[in-house]
């Protein structure tokens, strides 16, 4: 029973990365439910067994990408500083910045795509972002910034613009310039 509780886990888990990775390469509309199944490796009439619709197999990405986010969040939270959490955060920006030069922000084009479609699973993806504006929010609050709501909105749109202009020109460079800049803007507060 165990092993087979395992198994069952691990077809749904091989699922959703590659439709984690299958979106933010060609977008929601554009990849189909037997894209993600060869992707994965799990036969096409399986995947109906884990997911009844493509709606839920992306409510399953969202939630992992929220989990994900967390957690990191969780970790960077044990730092006493905040600008060196917002810093970590920078980071890890720069860590995906051939990714997002590539194919854009992984949670900004999906809000941005989903919105546009209008499942009704949009509505989650707009709720990272929410989470993350917040999380950033918290960080200058503590650093006692009495624009900290402005202040984490900047930044917020600062990384999501950066991301839409360097997936535009194709220019990983622009993501470094843009994430350089602002780390200098938040050791300076």
């Amino acid at each position: 029973m165990g092993f087979g509780m395992g198994r069952v886990s691990d077809k749904r888990e091989r699922l959703i990365e590659s439709a984690t990775k299958l979106f933010h390469q060609a977008g929601f509309k554009d990849t189909s439910i037997a894209d993600i199944a060869e992707d994965s490796g799990v036969p096409l009439g399986n995947v109906y067994y884990y997911f009844k619709t493509k709606e839920d197999l992306v409510a399953a990405v969202i939630e992992q990408r929220t989990e994900n986010i967390k957690e990191e969040a969780r970790r960077w939270d044990k730092i006493p500083d905040p600008r060196q959490r917002l810093i970590k955060l920078l980071d890890l920006q720069l860590s995906m910045k051939n990714s997002i030069a590539k194919y854009g922000c992984p949670i900004g084009s999906m809000c941005q795509e989903l919105d546009k479609e209008r499942p009704p699973v949009a509505r989650e993806a707009d709720g990272l972002m929410d989470w993350v504006l917040k999380w950033i929010t918290r960080q200058f609050e503590e650093m006692r910034q009495k624009q900290a709501d402005q202040y984490g909105l900047q930044l917020t749109a600062a990384l999501q613009g950066c991301g839409v202009v360097a997936n535009a020109l194709k220019d990983p460079k622009i993501v470094e310039r843009e994430i350089g800049r602002l780390k200098t803007w938040i050791k300076e507060m």
